[in-house]
């Protein structure tokens, strides 16, 4: 039977059921029913998902990571023995620089180079495999021949102390400890380490050839470089690695080798202006070499070395014009130097004390550029010279250098001048002493120039040891503050946060399932439930039972014991309906529910038994003409006398009906199934048996059709004094309390009642097997197609 909702008028049912509060309306014993029912699932989901945590925990290799604290700067202590440092001035000690450094893949090729990483040992274990960094049982001396044999593992399996088998190819091959193998790929020599023993040496084992590339990597994913304080300038230096002795092995080598590349890279700029002193030392030692090997000959030639002393007073005056044409000449290769190292883009690098013959707006040019190229080698170190700031430094040097040329080539200019009016000067007076002999002017002359050049070696030896002191005085003020540490525990997995992470999931999804358990349970579970999806008076509520499964499941029980929990209930709902009905003397009460399997005719046979122990008469019609259960509640077989040959005037009521085996209950069964029970249900006859049965009984108790599925059971209830509708706690579904509003709303039956079967007595509403269960057919089946059949 169905209704149309827009037909509905607006009445309490409109609102039945419907709660804004959705906590309100959540059935608190269900929840607790349902996670009852859940709790094996529940506990298998925290197994689950903890022995999945213990699992990750206990298969994932650990990950250890070594660290150490470093402060870096540069300090100067040439100015302890009095000279200054040429680098002074530059920001060469810069922290991002030294961080980019120590991340550079020149720099791990460095350590790549000095590190011990060509080989490495692994050994397989039941479920990982454990590297063994300087503990391996064996060494490998190779050659390789075909480079493709890098970074790709080479198992072996040590048989005995003297025996291994290598797999290379397709068969592995047995060799001796010491032998030399020889393969197309590779040359190898397998020799036994004092780590090796019969407990410790037996096993399954790979080793791998690393590239340099390889290794690079490596570093690249191991290490990490962070700042820690940009004002103390400290970093922190991590290498992670499944070996926590490897880690701190590498990160030690790293530490010292950083060192070294730092000092290196710091004293470049001094070893090249070393390397131009030296240059200039070698040329002036071969000048002062050969005014020595003139001055031996003229010794030994012309036996003598006074010129005519007459002389004496003009050749000092011409040295004094030699000595200031040497300084003009000097101060013009310098000049020239400059020049050709500005244009060249070149750095400086000149005689400290050249600088003297400069006058001073260009003393301080010049060292405006020097500081400007120092700048270029540093930005350089850390950046490309495709880089903006590089680019924007270059052109500011070459604006620099434009300037400084014109000003040095204009005081060039001035010093040509200067010479050559010095020159004119000193031939004239040279004309004056052309009588002297020539021998003793050219001897004269070069012993002139030696002396100047023999002054002039000495300052190159001293800017050579001033330069020296200043390259031994700066070193790198690298303070390790915390040396490379070896790590107790791993940093991942970290156990804590993965087994809080597995017990936080376990509880997610038990609470998932339950509420995904709790949304998919349709059924209606327990009285709160029952009186808040339906606003209509309950009568009580049925207890499960287990029935005997030797005997039909409708069967009468309440007279096997009278004090029984089923029967108190029974009793209960009599009590209730004496208030529902009270005054009526001559009772009619039919029973019905909205699908079969919930329990009306075990409810309808009890019930009635319950009111025949209080001495009233008690009859029951079995009006399920379709699906007659009554006769089997009380052991009967089919009749073929009952209620549809009654109504046709076969059989009269007194010949139909049935007798039990309590007192003052009698039943008429459904009889032959009719072709057309609706009409016989609607016809005068039925109401005339009424009538008849009123003279005879208190009570008439009419066991009818499920009114969800036919419209017989509708038909009935209509001539009850009292419409009870039974629902089965776990069976009937939700849905149902929409028919049942329907039904009431329809037919204007004010006094529908409804009774609760199957309830749970433990308190909960239960979710087990109530009464009725396995009626019929399930949901609705065979009705309609018994009657076709028929």
């Amino acid at each position: 039977m169905s209704v149309d909702d827009n037909q509905l008028p607006k009445t309490q049912f409109t609102q039945g059921g419907n709660n804004d509060d959705v906590l309100a309306n959540l059935d608190l014993d269900k929840i607790f029913s349902i996670l009852k029912k859940s709790a094996p699932w529940v506990v298998l989901i925290f197994l689950i998902c903890n022995l999945g945590s213990f699992m990750y925990v206990r298969y994932t290799k650990p990950v250890f990571q070594s660290l150490s604290t470093l402060r870096l700067s540069i300090q100067n202590d040439a100015g302890l023995v009095g000279v200054a440092n040429p680098l002074v001035g530059s920001d060469i000690s810069g922290l991002s620089g030294e961080i980019e450094l120590l991340r550079s893949n020149l720099f791990f090729g460095k350590v790549a180079d000095a590190i011990n990483m060509d080989v490495s040992y692994h050994y397989y274990g039941r479920y990982l495999s454990d590297e063994r960094y300087n503990n391996s049982p064996f060494k490998v001396d190779y050659l390789l021949k075909d480079e493709s044999w890098y970074d790709r593992p080479i198992d072996i399996e040590i048989i005995n102390d003297n025996s291994f088998l290598i797999y290379i190819g397709s068969e592995p091959r047995q060799h001796q400890f010491g032998e030399k193998i020889s393969t197309t790929p590779l040359d190898l020599v397998l020799t036994k380490t004092p780590h090796f023993s019969s407990e410790n040496g037996i096993g399954r084992y790979f080793f791998t050839i690393n590239s340099r590339e390889a290794v690079i990597s490596y570093l690249n994913s191991a290490v990490t470089v962070e700042p820690l304080n940009l004002n103390a300038k400290t970093i922190s230096v991590g290498l992670k690695d499944f070996n926590k002795y490897k880690a701190r092995e590498i990160l030690t080598a790293l530490d010292t080798l950083y060192l070294d590349y730092n000092k290196e890279s710091k004293n470049q700029a001094i070893e090249q202006k070393i390397a131009f002193v030296e240059s200039q030392i070698r040329n002036t030692e071969a000048e002062v070499s050969s005014y020595e090997e003139y001055f031996e000959d003229f010794t030994i030639d012309n036996r003598t070395v006074n010129v005519q002393a007459d002389v004496a007073e003009a050749i000092g005056i011409l040295e004094r014009f030699d000595t200031t044409l040497f300084e003009f000449q000097n101060k013009i290769s310098a000049v020239d130097q400059i020049i050709k190292q500005i244009e060249r883009g070149e750095q400086i690098s000149i005689d400290p004390f050249s600088y003297e013959f400069f006058p001073s707006f260009i003393i301080s040019s010049l060292d405006e550029y020097k500081s400007y190229q120092v700048r270029k080698t540093k930005l350089l170190s850390s950046y490309n010279e495709n880089t903006l700031a590089y680019q924007q430094l270059e052109d500011e040097t070459g604006n620099l250098s434009i300037d400084l040329v014109d000003l040095i080539k204009q005081y060039k200019i001035n010093l040509l001048e200067s010479r050559n009016e010095l020159i004119n000067r000193q031939s004239q007076i040279t004309q004056s002493f052309l009588r002297l002999p020539s021998m003793g002017t050219e001897y004269n002359k070069k012993q002139r120039s030696y002396g100047l050049e023999l002054d002039f070696y000495i300052s190159l030896i001293q800017s050579k040891s001033e330069l020296e002191i200043a390259k031994a005085g700066t070193v790198t003020n690298y303070v390790i503050l915390s040396p490379p540490s070896l790590p107790d525990e791993p940093i991942h997995p970290q156990k804590l946060i993965i087994y809080g992470i597995g017990l936080v999931a376990s509880i997610f999804l038990s609470i998932f399932f339950v509420a995904i358990r709790y949304l998919l349970h349709t059924e209606i579970s327990g009285m709160r439930e029952l009186e808040r999806l339906v606003p209509l008076p309950v009568l009580g509520s049925v207890p499960s039972y287990k029935y005997d499964k030797k005997v039909h499941h409708t069967q009468l029980v309440i007279h096997k014991n009278p004090k029984s929990v089923i029967s108190e209930a029974m009793r209960s709902i009599r009590t209730n309906m004496d208030f529902m009905n009270a005054g009526n003397e001559k009772r009619i009460i039919s029973i019905t529910s909205t699908i079969s399997g919930e329990g009306k005719t075990f409810v309808s046979v009890n019930l009635a038994g319950i009111i025949a122990l209080s001495h009233y008469k008690v009859v029951i019609l079995d009006l399920d003409l379709r699906k007659a259960k009554v006769h089997l509640a009380f052991g009967d077989e089919k009749s073929e006398k009952g209620m549809s040959t009654i109504l046709i005037d076969r059989h009269s009521t007194k010949d139909s009906i049935r007798t039990t085996i309590i007192e003052n209950l009698d039943y008429i069964p459904a009889g032959p199934i009719p072709p057309n029970p609706s009409e016989l249900l609607i016809s005068k006859r039925f109401d005339k048996l009424i009538e008849e049965l009123k003279k005879d009984y208190d009570f008439i108790m009419m066991d009818t059709p499920p009114v969800g599925l036919v419209t017989d059971g509708m038909l009935v209830m209509q001539k009850a004094d009292l419409p009870i509708y039974i629902v089965r706690a776990g069976y009937s579904r939700k849905a149902f309390a929409n028919t049942i509003k329907k039904v009431a709303q329809v037919n204007n039956f004010n006094n529908l009642s409804l009774i609760l079967n199957g309830a749970k007595t433990s308190g909960g509403y239960g979710y087990g097997y109530g009464y009725g269960y396995g009626y019929g057919y399930g949901y609705g089946h065979g009705y309609y197609e018994e009657e076709t059949k028929k």
